[in-house]
């Protein structure tokens, strides 16, 4: 591990958007978690707001979204759905600087079923890159066009390889190189990692997975100039060769890893999940929450296992290895603060509140999105440093005064506005913005742009 971790940090974000095209990486983030680490170069975000202050606009969405937002340039792309059996789908455009909706797009889903708080609904996270926009829909629907709202293909996953079956639906976010797009389905029928060509929607290569259910997402690691795709899953974590979808390796004995995805940091490999090794439930299940690094031996590519984390536990919120730590969040919302070399912790801290948005990293700052719209900003190190707390709504009712951008007229309260306080789903960050998605607006957190 490299001591100079504010370089390696940088090197970091910008490594993967590179492969997928040419790109300022402080004005883009491409897909869920960004590229994958949750760290962005975006320089001067915000470090305190509230209701009334630090916001440069709101947008009501139409719809309900648990996706969060990608970023091109001056573009941020969202996705909802729309409709009693969510037989909608729509992906919107709207302005960076002033909010403005640049235009909407939406198509007939593939597989419906009664829209609830109980089911996904448009969970997946898009990928952008410099050519388009990549959304994948619990549907079964995979929709690719360009930035001006063009289409470039379609794809009805369902149609083409079976319905998914799941009680709760699916959340499994897209992940990408500069050429493909991987897409993971994880639920009671068969279940699969898919790569698609980009250009064209074809299918490169399908790899079958076993049936069940999880939420977690693919990542990208750079194995030697050669993508990996890691996902931890359903009692095991499993590396594919980026290229074939052939399978390198397999760790099993996972206890709890259903939503928590796996985290990449150069060679490093966070597991969260569920349960920690004083957990009676689930075996091995100090194998769990650990930290893996990807080795080549004899040749072969595969992981050795650094260390198992005593207590800190991971539920919702994907690990985040930083500035040399790394952060797990319980179901409460403790953030446990490891030594990322040896699992040493360092501390564990209650937050404001429980986290669904996993924590973003930049520069000398942590923020902690809670499910209930306190973003927490701590200092990245071994102690626990609280820099700010800033609260976003004190209650979704606000919602109908989501207007947005100065001289805009407000629109009317979503059919699916929920009472009661706010859910943050979704995060992205660049250059003086911090985009914050609950399930029916978008926040864009900074000064106005002059």
């Amino acid at each position: 591990m490299p001591r100079n971790y504010k370089s390696t940090r940088i090197l970091l974000a910008v490594c993967l958007l590179s492969t997928i095209t040419t790109a300022n990486a402080s004005d883009t983030w491409t897909g869920f978690r960004g590229t994958g680490s949750n760290i962005s170069s975006a320089r001067d975000l915000p470090l305190k707001w509230s209701a009334d202050q630090g916001i440069r606009w709101k947008q009501a969405v139409p719809g309900y979204g648990q996706s969060s937002p990608v970023i091109w340039k001056n573009q941020v792309f969202v996705t909802s759905i729309e409709g009693p059996q969510q037989e909608t789908c729509l992906l919107h455009s709207y302005d960076l600087t002033s909010g403005k909706l640049n235009w909407t797009k939406e198509f007939k889903a593939s597989q419906t079923r009664k829209s609830s708080s109980m089911v996904s609904r448009a969970a997946p996270t898009p990928a952008v890159d410099g050519q388009g926009i990549y959304a994948f829909y619990e549907s079964g629907d995979v929709f690719a066009c360009r930035h001006d709202g063009s289409p470039l293909w379609h794809r009805s996953l369902v149609k083409d390889y079976g319905a998914f079956v799941s009680n709760h639906g699916i959340g499994n976010s897209v992940a990408q190189t500069a050429d493909q797009l991987f897409v993971l389905t994880a639920h009671d029928g068969p279940s699969y990692l898919l790569s698609l060509n980009k250009k064209t929607g074809e299918t490169n290569w399908k790899t079958d997975r076993e049936e069940g259910v999880a939420w977690t997402s693919p990542v990208v690691a750079d194995r030697a100039g050669t993508p990996e795709i890691i996902v931890s899953a359903r009692g095991t974590v499993k590396g594919y060769q980026g290229l074939t979808g052939k399978l390198l390796w397999t760790m099993s004995g996972i206890s709890g890893n259903t939503i928590p995805s796996a985290s990449v940091f150069e060679d490093y490999v966070l597991i969260g999940a569920s349960t920690d090794r004083r957990n009676p439930g689930g075996a091995n299940a100090s194998d769990s929450n650990c930290c893996l690094r990807l080795v080549t031996k004899d040749g072969k590519p595969g992981y050795e296992v650094l260390w198992k984390a005593e207590k800190a536990v991971s539920y919702y919120c994907t690990p985040l290895a930083y500035e040399g730590c790394a952060y797990f969040i319980n179901k409460v919302g403790v953030v446990f603060c490891l030594d990322l070399k040896t699992g040493k912790q360092n501390y564990a801290q209650r937050l404001s509140g429980p986290c669904w948005s996993s924590p973003l990293a930049a520069g000398d700052q942590i923020y902690f999105f809670t499910k209930k719209g306190i973003t927490d900003v701590i200092a990245p190190g071994p102690e626990f440093k609280l820099i700010a707390s800033n609260a976003l709504l004190a209650d979704s009712a606000d919602a109908e005064k989501s207007n947005t951008a100065p001289g805009q007229q407000a629109k009317p309260k979503s059919e699916y506005a929920e009472a009661g306080p706010i859910a943050v789903y979704g995060t992205a960050a660049v250059d003086q913005a911090l985009l914050i998605r609950t399930g029916t607006e978008l926040f864009c957190i900074g000064t106005p742009e002059k």
